[in-house]
C-alpha cells in the first residue's frame, strides 16, 4: 500500500525521486530541498565527443555541432544509453550519487509494459547506483492531492502528458484498470478521455461523490470543466499539475517531520 513515508529511511540524506517525462526530467532529494527540472534531451555526438544534457544540450544545438536525442518517447524509454547518460550527468552534477541500499523512486506510466518498467528500472539503477522502485505515476499524483488511497474505491485519474495520455481507475490503493488514450484528433482529446472515464465507472450505485483527478503537464485550462460535465464526476486538480508526480514520490520518501518544506517539495530550480 502506498502511503506517505512508505519508503522513508531516517538518517539517509541521499534518497532520490525521479519523474522521467517525455519533455522534462525532474529530480528531488532531501539534500536539495527543491526540484531540479531539465529538458529530457541529450546532445549526442559521436563516441569521444563532448556531450551535453538538458538546457546545455539545447544551447549546443544552436551551434549545430551535435544531434539532439530525446531518450523518452510517449512516456517510456526509447534510448537506453542516452537516458543513462542524461541521468548520470544530472545526478553527478547535483551530488546525488546513491549507495546500493539507498531508496530511489521513479515514476512510470500505469500502461507501461513490464519490459518497459524493467528498462527504466535498469537505467535508473545504472545511473544512480541506488535501490530502484518504480511507482505508477497516477498513484503518485493521487498522493500529492492528499487522496487517502487506502479508503478510496472510486477514483479515476486522467494523466495528460506531453507524450502519453492515460486514464486509470484506482480502488483500495491499487490500479484496477488503465487505458492509454490514442485519438486521431490530438487537438481535442477530451471526448475520447471522457468515454474511457465513463467506461471505468461502476454501474452499481455508490454513495458519495465520484472523483476525477486530472494531472499532467498537458492538462490545459478548460479541460477540468469539460470533463466534469461529460463524466458527472467531482474534479480535483493539484495546485501544480506539472509537479504532481514528483510531489507524490517525495511524499513516499519523507515523513511529515522530515519533509524539507513541511508538506510539498520546494519550487523548481536549477
Amino acid at each position: 500500500m502506498l502511503t506517505p513515508g512508505a519508503y522513508a529511511r531516517r538518517g539517509l540524506r541521499h534518497m532520490l525521486a525521479i519523474d522521467l517525462g517525455t519533455a522534462t526530467v525532474r529530480l528531488w532529494s532531501p539534500t536539495l530541498g527543491q526540484v531540479i527540472e531539465e529538458p529530457t534531451v541529450v546532445a549526442w555526438g559521436p563516441p569521444g565527443s563532448r556531450r551535453a544534457v538538458g538546457r546545455a544540450a539545447l544551447d549546443r544545438a544552436t551551434h549545430g555541432d551535435a544531434p539532439l536525442v530525446w531518450p523518452v518517447r510517449a512516456g517510456v524509454m526509447d534510448n537506453y544509453p542516452a537516458c543513462v547518460h542524461l541521468l548520470r550527468v544530472l545526478v553527478t552534477a547535483n551530488d546525488l550519487v546513491c549507495r546500493p541500499h539507498t531508496p530511489v523512486l521513479v515514476g512510470v506510466p500505469a500502461t507501461a509494459t513490464l519490459r518497459q518498467q524493467n528498462l527504466v528500472r535498469a537505467a535508473v539503477r545504472r545511473a544512480t547506483g541506488g535501490r530502484v522502485t518504480v511507482v505508477e505515476e497516477p498513484l503518485a499524483a493521487a498522493l500529492a492531492c492528499r487522496i487517502d488511497l487506502a479508503r478510496t474505491d472510486d477514483v479515476v485519474v486522467v494523466d495528460i502528458g506531453h507524450g502519453r495520455t492515460e486514464v486509470v481507475r484506482v480502488a483500495c490503493g491499487t490500479v484496477t484498470a488503465a487505458e492509454r488514450v490514442d485519438v486521431a484528433n490530438a487537438v481535442d482529446q477530451v471526448p475520447a478521455i471522457a468515454a474511457v472515464v465513463r467506461r471505468f465507472t461502476p454501474r452499481a450505485h455508490r454513495v458519495g461523490p465520484r472523483r476525477l483527478l486530472i494531472t499532467g503537464g498537458g492538462a490545459i485550462p478548460g479541460v477540468a470543466a469539460r470533463l466534469a460535465a461529460l463524466t458527472n464526476r467531482s474534479v480535483t486538480m493539484p495546485a501544480n499539475v506539472r509537479l504532481a508526480t514528483i510531489q507524490g514520490l517525495t511524499m513516499l520518501l519523507t515523513t511529515g517531520q522530515d519533509h524539507p518544506t513541511g508538506s510539498t517539495p520546494g519550487p523548481p530550480g536549477q
